[in-house]
C-alpha cells in the first residue's frame, strides 16, 4: 500500500467519523445552544425565555443566506437528531416526567411537522402494544437513530400498573410509508433506559 493510499484511507475514515459525530443526538437546553446539520447547510438553534409558558424554542437557520425559521416550542427538554443527508431531523420532546414523543421535520422546514406518536397509534394492530400505552402512567416514545434511506428506529417503553417491571417495543418508521415492528435484535444494543 502506497503512502498516498494510506493518506486517502485515513481521510475517508475521518470523514465518515465526522458525519457520524454530527448525526449524534444533542439535548437542549444544555451546554450547547446549537447543532449543525451533517452537511453544514443548516443549524438548529435553541433559545430560552423563562418568562413564557413554553420557555424554550427552536429555530432552523440556513447558513448560506442566514434565513431564520422558528419551528418548535417546548417546555422541558428535547433531543435533536439530524438525518445523515440533512434533509430531515427529529425532535424528541420530553414534554413531561412521564411521557415523550418524537416529531419529524422535513424540508421545507415551514411545512407542518409530523408527530410520530400520533402516527404510531393507528398502526398498532395488536392489543398488547395498545395495552402498554393505556395501562401505564409512564409511556415514552423516542427516535433512537436513523437507519438510512428515510428509516428511523423508534423505541416505545415505559412502566406503571400495567407493566410494573417495564416494557420495551421497537418500531421502524419509513418516511412516506409508515411504521412496522422492528426485528427484535434491531434495538437490543440501544436499551439504555
Amino acid at each position: 500500500m502506497t503512502a498516498q493510499n494510506k493518506h486517502l484511507i485515513f481521510v475517508l475514515v475521518c470523514s465518515v467519523a465526522l458525519v457520524q459525530l454530527s448525526a449524534q443526538k444533542i439535548t437542549f437546553p444544555g451546554t450547547r445552544s446549537e447543532i449543525k446539520s451533517p452537511d453544514g447547510h443548516y443549524m438548529i438553534k435553541n433559545t430560552d425565555d423563562e418568562t413564557r409558558e413554553l420557555s424554550h424554542s427552536l429555530s432552523v437557520i440556513d447558513t448560506k443566506n442566514n434565513e431564520v425559521t422558528k419551528i418548535y416550542q417546548y417546555g422541558r427538554s428535547v433531543d435533536i437528531l439530524w438525518s445523515p443527508n440533512s434533509d430531515a431531523f427529529i425532535v424528541n420532546d420530553h414534554e413531561g416526567s412521564n411521557m415523550s414523543h418524537p416529531v419529524l421535520f422535513t424540508k421545507p422546514w415551514t411545512v407542518h411537522p409530523l408527530d410520530l406518536f400520533e402516527k404510531l397509534l393507528p398502526s398498532l394492530s395488536n392489543q398488547e402494544s395498545t395495552k402498554h400505552i393505556q395501562n401505564n402512567i409512564h409511556v415514552y416514545f423516542d427516535a433512537e437513530r436513523w437507519l438510512g434511506h428515510g428509516a428511523i428506529l423508534c423505541r416505545l417503553y415505559g412502566y406503571g400498573d400495567g407493566d410494573p417491571n417495564g416494557f420495551t417495543k421497537y418500531y421502524i418508521y419509513k418516511m412516506g410509508e409508515g411504521f412496522k415492528t422492528a426485528p427484535s435484535q434491531t434495538g437490543r444494543r440501544d436499551s439504555r433506559k
